[in-house]
């Protein structure tokens, strides 16, 4: 999508690949430039799906479904890279890298379907955009050891959070800075 002006919208995804080696959930939301809040998230669940295969298939048909619902205004995908940080690197021997997978499905489908993607590591947005931030801020609330949005009656979880994190860097601090990764 090359947007002939700012997008409005934010897909943030903090995707987990995860399917064999345990269940992985993928937190994502949309967030609304304009209006400067998050009005909608939600999660994928790796052990909700048949397969492998089908769990990153449930991915690509989000994107598709934002895409599509908010086309007109403009969205952009934002989401967390993989790096394997030597303190890791151990805790990964004989590992399918299955989320470095799911991100280079997710990488390939917005560069098919032309949707701009810029993607940065967690602890950059982790260090920015701490809980107590996004509660300051107003983006999140916190209810005891839960943490809530607008867009949702449920707890978010931390995959939620930390796709909230990803959409806020992107609109804050990266659109139209040309740091895009599918070009």
């Amino acid at each position: 999508m090359k947007n002939s002006g700012q997008p409005r919208y934010v897909l943030g995804i903090d995707p987990s690949g995860n399917f064999f080696e345990g269940k992985g959930t993928t937190g994502w939301c949309v967030f609304d430039i304009v209006k400067d809040k998050v009005v909608e998230c939600g999660s994928l669940y790796a052990s909700r799906a048949k397969s492998q295969e089908a769990y990153w298939w449930a991915h690509v048909v989000l994107i598709n479904n934002m895409f599509i619902k908010y086309k007109e205004k403009g969205i952009v995908v934002s989401m967390e890279d993989y790096v394997l940080y030597a303190r890791q690197a151990k805790a990964q021997i004989n590992s399918g890298m299955e989320t470095s997978q799911l991100i280079g499905v997710i990488k390939t489908h917005c560069w098919i379907r032309r949707i701009d993607l810029y993607m940065r590591t967690a602890s950059r947005v982790k260090r920015r955009w701490t809980d107590n931030i996004l509660c300051n801020k107003g983006y999140i609330r916190k209810d005891r050891s839960s943490f809530f949005a607008d867009c949702k009656a449920k707890v978010l979880c931390v995959h939620e959070r930390d796709a909230i994190r990803h959409a806020l860097h992107c609109a804050t601090f990266e659109l139209g800075k040309e740091k895009k990764h599918n070009d």
